[in-house]
């Protein structure tokens, strides 16, 4: 088996090879046709353009800062703010299409600083003005949950665990100033007490409630432009949790992902059926969730679920696919025979470990930690990880093929135009709802022209769940 450096590279993006995506992340004001005119002061954009805001060089800034501006809609960012620490980034750093670890660092430390800022404003704020207290405190939580994000590309990954906690802390601050008041508690499962949150819309009877998976890197405070904000808007309940993978079980237990979420959600939602004020019940999968909650939807008693983006298998999304099917075809071989082919994968990744930039590493650490401990453990040390074999044979159960097939719940499912991780799964996943009926499926198309183009739609988070609730608010 060859492993070079470009397999290797390609492994470090989940979703599509690293030069595969380079064209996503291009941006010009200018039309790709030369021969096009544009009248004074006009700006052009062409067809094909699908990232909005080319706020970075590098990808991965550019994505996570985007992510960030969005949160404005749910007041867990402001606009203003993400563009002055922007600005500071990239005059500390000159703007490097491929960051160092110095880059990460300056990263982290801008988004810190203003975070701690924000932090520090909202205590001195105090409860006389909560509502600009609780605002300040989930825009700390915002820009620390960026620092989380990139917290494995800087010099110290170790501290890992305890920017997760910062961040975690100043959400919980500012939930505890809604109202009504959020309940939380832990539910019991296979893979331990798993903490859940319910947040109840105002008013008195039953009402519709939506239980809102997050993905493989997001935080509870991300989840508030995610639905948390549509959902109470509207008069939803709402209720979060974190499983296998996310956040308290992988920052603080080490617990990582497992395919079958319907043995996580599945006492999520026996403790959501318990309030007097739970209605109709739907699930809401975000990002790598929407992959996850197809489980869900196939095995469990829900009124609705939203798959936000769909896609269906895991394996096929890993960048690295000649490694990726040597270990599908070798996995379950004799030990001996196994144990020469996992040497020889280790070693050619081993090899290509020092000829990656820092770029390319941390997404091998960002996109395994998730799925195994010891890459975990390596990326905090600042270390080759030792098994990537392993990480890969980790990936082969996440396919969700035979789910879609069996889902007859009302279902919808959205993709989005120039989708960098999960490129057009969903027109698959959608074509195998075969026991939904066609007047209970959905397809929802979010595109660059509606301003939802890319990975969750960035910029364009109340596009999409203005879409998703007023079908929710018609199933259910």
């Amino acid at each position: 088996m060859d492993i070079n450096r470009r397999s290797l590279l390609k492994s470090a993006l989940v979703g599509g090879a690293v030069a595969g995506t380079a064209g996503l992340v291009a941006c010009s004001n200018q039309s790709s046709d030369p021969t096009a005119t544009a009248s004074a002061g006009a700006i052009t954009v062409s067809e094909n353009e699908v990232t909005p805001l080319q706020l970075f060089a590098s990808q991965d800034f550019n994505g996570q800062a985007l992510f960030a501006a969005g949160a404005a809609s749910s007041h867990t960012a402001e606009v203003g703010e993400v563009m002055r620490i922007v600005q500071t980034i990239n005059k500390k750093t000159g703007n490097p299409a491929d960051p160092t670890t110095d880059d990460f660092d300056t990263f982290y430390n801008e988004f810190g600083a203003y975070a701690d800022q924000l932090e520090k404003l909202a205590a001195d704020t105090g409860s006389a003005h909560s509502i600009s207290m609780r605002n300040r405190y989930l825009r700390s939580a915002m820009y620390a949950a960026q620092q989380v994000f990139f917290v494995l590309g800087t010099s110290n990954a170790g501290r890992e665990q305890e920017i997760f906690q910062t961040c975690q802390n100043r959400w919980l601050k500012a939930m505890a100033t809604f109202r009504p008041k959020m309940v939380s508690s832990k539910v019991k499962s296979k893979y331990g007490e798993i903490p859940v949150y319910f947040i109840p819309a105002p008013g008195s009877g039953r009402k519709p409630t939506v239980i809102i998976s997050e993905g493989s890197d997001g935080q509870n405070v991300e989840t508030m432009q995610f639905g948390v904000t549509a959902a109470l808007d509207r008069g939803y309940n709402v209720v979060l949790f974190e499983g296998p993978g996310q956040m308290s079980l992988l920052f603080d237990q080490q617990i990582t992902f497992t395919p079958n979420w319907d043995e996580v959600v599945g006492p999520v939602l026996n403790w959501t059926r318990n309030f007097p004020s739970v209605g109709k019940v739907g699930l809401i999968g975000i990002s790598f969730g929407g992959m996850l909650c197809a489980r869900p939807a196939a095995k469990l008693k829900l009124d609705a679920v939203v798959l936000e983006p769909g896609a269906y298998s895991m394996p096929l999304l890993w960048g690295d696919q000649e490694s990726m099917k040597t270990v599908q075809e070798t996995h379950s071989i004799p030990e001996a025979e196994k144990q020469k082919v996992v040497e020889e994968v280790n070693k050619g990744f081993a090899e290509a470990w020092g000829k990656m930039n820092r770029a390319d590493q941390f997404r091998v650490y960002k996109r395994g930690e998730i799925f195994d401990k010891q890459v975990q453990n390596d990326a905090r040390a600042n270390k080759t990880p030792s098994n990537y074999y392993a990480l890969l044979e980790k990936l082969i159960p996440f396919n969700y093929e035979q789910d879609y097939k069996k889902i007859k719940i009302p279902t919808m499912i959205t993709i989005n135009e120039g989708d960098q991780f999960f490129g057009d799964q969903g027109h698959q996943a959608f074509d195998w709802l075969q026991n939904v009926p066609a007047n209970k499926k959905k397809f929802l198309d979010l595109t660059a022209a509606m301003g939802a183009s890319m990975h969750d739609q960035p910029i364009g988070p109340q596009v999409a769940q203005e879409f998703v609730f007023d079908w929710l608010d018609e199933v259910m």
